[in-house]
């Protein structure tokens, strides 16, 4: 009986034993847990409301970024507060409100570039793309005699497909030359940065850069190499923003004026947006509404970055380099005092190839070559640049061509179009 007692208890004690020690082991998880807790909330506290400038930098360009997109914003909206949106977007209604009066001008002895002949010479090329650096586009050259075989006029390096290396000339700002394309009048470089890559058209003949419109427009729009087709275009970019109520994307509405060849299809919303065309005297007039200037070719979108030589785009009052704009694939339209046209796409949302942009990275490259007038259009996964025959960016959407746009900036073929090389 003796025995059986003992054994009870010490039972009795082993059992007290173990739930003691699973007692201790839920407190000590609980509390383990709690200081989770804390710490996840006071991190979380940190990175939505903190002024420390690092957090809030990365802060407002994530939300500005998810914001900026159609179908995205869920990224932001999902456990970013809305007071804490609001007070990021409000950021960038001040770069939209503060633009409202910008208006471009130009002198009134503004000149195009010429168009070169077939029997021009080294120094007639090199005046027309003076962009050019001298010893690395004559080294080529002299590697490469073939590329003379019909005359400086008619000299055509394509390097610029998405398969392709580019070249070894560069640029007088240090960009790689991946076409040059003479009896078009087109010069395109890649452009890199931190996190992004990108392609610059330079289109020497104003009169030649015009707006086509999507043969379904209303219903249905089409790709930017669909349209320059269309057109009988060398080199596009795509133009206007459009809706997308239903989500469907097929850019068959647009936003905003639309006048294409100086047919009005689509009246001007005005604010936030401002008018971004070509006049008929083949001047980039930003921001004059259509009752001042006699446009042959424009579309509305915002913002400006760059009017009559300033960078109107950089803000000093505003805490990162964003302008509440985020970081996109972007596509923006500029121009040169000598009505040189220059076409900037910056691909996006690809991890560990771009990510794209802000605008003032944009503003900062176009004044490097020499801007007057620059504004940005329609980005996202509607940036595409196409070139004779084939798109030459990486959409963001994983898509070849891009997707269905309203319209679309082009270069008209001079001459007969040739086949792609």
């Amino acid at each position: 009986m003796e025995t059986n007692t003992k054994k009870f208890v010490l039972f009795s004690s082993s059992r007290q034993n173990k739930s003691e020690k699973k007692k201790r082991s839920v407190k000590k998880t609980v509390l383990i847990l709690s200081i989770i807790v804390v710490l996840l909330s006071g991190l979380y506290c940190t990175a939505m409301f903190s002024n420390i400038p690092f957090i809030e930098k990365w802060r407002d360009l994530y939300i500005e970024t998810a914001m900026d997109t159609l179908n995205h914003k869920w990224l932001a909206t999902f456990f970013i507060p809305g007071s804490v949106i609001d007070g990021v977007l409000s950021n960038k209604q001040a770069v939209i409100d503060a633009q409202q009066q910008l208006e471009s001008s130009w002198n009134p002895d503004g000149t195009a570039t010429g168009q070169l002949k077939p029997n021009d010479t080294l120094e007639d090329f090199l005046k027309l793309f003076d962009e050019l650096d001298k010893t690395s586009f004559n080294n080529y050259v002299s590697n490469n005699p073939d590329v003379l075989i019909n005359g400086y006029g008619n000299l055509l390096i394509n390097k610029a497909g998405l398969n392709d290396t580019g070249t070894s000339i560069y640029t007088t700002c240090g960009d790689q030359v991946l076409a040059i394309d003479a009896a078009n009048g087109i010069l395109i470089v890649k452009v890199t940065g931190d996190g992004y890559v990108g392609k610059l058209a330079i289109a020497k003949f104003a009169s030649k850069v015009k707006l086509g419109v999507s043969e379904k427009l209303g219903s249905y729009g089409q790709t930017v190499q669909k349209i320059a087709e269309n057109n009988n275009g060398v080199l596009a970019i795509n133009a206007s923003g459009f809706t997308d109520n239903e989500k469907k994307g097929n850019g068959g509405q647009v936003v905003g004026v639309l006048i294409a060849n100086g047919e009005m299809i689509s009246p001007p919303v005005h604010s936030p947006y401002l008018t971004i065309g070509f006049s008929k005297d083949d001047h980039l007039n930003i921001g004059v509404p259509i009752d001042k200037v006699d446009y042959r070719d424009a579309v509305e979108f915002v913002p400006a970055l760059i009017v009559n030589g300033i960078n109107v785009i950089k803000n000093k009052n505003l805490v990162n380099g964003s302008m509440g704009f985020g970081m996109q694939p972007r596509t923006v339209i500029g121009q040169k005092a000598d009505k040189t046209v220059l076409m900037l796409t910056i691909d996006g949302r690809q991890i560990g190839y771009s990510l794209g942009c802000t605008v003032v990275e944009c503003a900062n490259i176009l004044l490097r070559y020499g801007a007057y007038q620059a504004a940005n259009l329609d980005g996202g996964s509607s940036t595409v640049m196409y070139y004779r025959g084939q798109v030459i960016t990486k959409p963001a959407n994983g898509i070849d061509y891009g997707r269905y746009v309203p319209d679309a900036f082009y270069v008209e073929y001079t001459g007969t179009p040739e086949k792609a090389k």
